[in-house]
């Protein structure tokens, strides 16, 4: 029976260790995750996209959402 505890405090410790590691790097999802159509907006308000390639790809971006 002593295996079993053993074997569950093992399973314990790593799991700490890992969640520790991903928390440390970042790893872990905070929910700020933003849409593609919310990156594109960003990336022209930022002046990194022309009018042109902004509108080009929003189409293509509505071609999909519409194809899903």
């Amino acid at each position: 029976m002593i295996w079993f505890w053993t074997s569950l405090l093992v399973a314990g410790l790593a799991l700490v260790v890992i969640t520790l590691v991903r928390v440390l790097a970042g790893g872990l999802d905070d929910g700020s995750a933003r849409s593609a159509r919310e990156i594109l907006d960003v990336r022209y308000a930022a002046g990194e996209l022309t009018t042109e390639e902004y509108e080009h790809r929003r189409r293509v971006l509505s071609q999909r959402e519409e194809g899903s």
